[in-house]
């Protein structure tokens, strides 16, 4: 895995409401605070930036036709909740969607719209505790894996097959997946290298810590590693975005 660097997202600069670290992973706190800024920045969904939320929807869409009717459905690490409110208000009717996240501040909008039954708070309560002892079809991580080391997401997969059903299943949809030749390895490598040159001079900043960035060969490790025995992938590839996704069921024979 390699680690990569942001300066903003949503148009919020982090070094408005944080000090940003090159070398410390955001935490819950400093997601909490940006997701202050934010809700400071814009009233609801709809306000968001239209070419962000057309992407968004055409992944929501295409996850929401895997879920059979009357699924019961877990979003780990749900952040804004975009694309699960989308899956609310246009799935609640056949589905039985939850959601969890780490930052308390990024569930407010959620909170307005889904019951507090759904809405599993680990930063406030605790309460991913619960939602793991339950059991679901379809448990999904979307754009979260990168903030996670690879033992811990080991771990947190590992979590999540245990509260699937026998037939159930996890999926990860990826907007960090590393996709590149020997060639551009090496290019990226050099200007890796150049960066953290002129951040360790002070000249110029890399931005903060974001996560880390995840070939399919690491992915598909990290998958059988937390026990799954079925591992396929793949992507969804629409007019706007090719996005990789990849799926774990079964639990591995020890």
């Amino acid at each position: 895995m390699i680690a990569f660097y942001q300066t903003e997202w949503q148009g919020i600069p982090f070094s408005d409401f944080a000090e940003v670290s090159s070398t410390k992973l955001a935490g819950p706190e400093f997601y909490d605070a940006f997701y202050r800024a934010l809700f400071k920045k814009y009233s609801d969904y709809e306000s968001l930036d239209a070419g962000w939320r057309s992407n968004k929807d055409e992944i929501t869409d295409w996850l929401a036709a895997l879920f059979p009717d009357g699924a019961r459905v877990l979003s780990v690490g749900c952040g804004l909740g975009y694309m699960e409110q989308r899956l609310w208000r246009k799935h609640r009717d056949r589905i039985e969607l939850h959601v969890q996240d780490y930052a308390s501040e990024s569930l407010r909008w959620l909170r307005q719209l889904m019951p507090a039954a759904h809405i599993h708070d680990v930063e406030k309560d605790g309460s991913d505790k619960k939602a793991q002892r339950e059991l679901y079809d379809l448990v999904f991580l979307s754009v979260m894996d990168y903030a996670l080391a690879d033992d811990d997401l080991i771990g947190l997969l590992s979590q999540t097959r245990a509260s699937l059903r026998e037939d159930g299943q996890t999926i990860i949809i990826s907007a960090s997946f590393l996709d590149e030749t020997r060639g551009q390895s090496i290019v990226r490598s050099g200007k890796d290298a150049v960066k953290w040159l002129l951040d360790s001079l002070g000249l110029r900043k890399r931005g903060q810590f974001w996560g880390w960035v995840r070939s399919r060969a690491e992915y598909q490790a990290i998958l059988r590693a937390a026990g799954y025995a079925s591992v396929t992938d793949g992507f969804l590839v629409t007019p706007h975005q090719r996005t990789y996704w990849i799926k774990g069921k079964g639990v591995a024979e020890a």
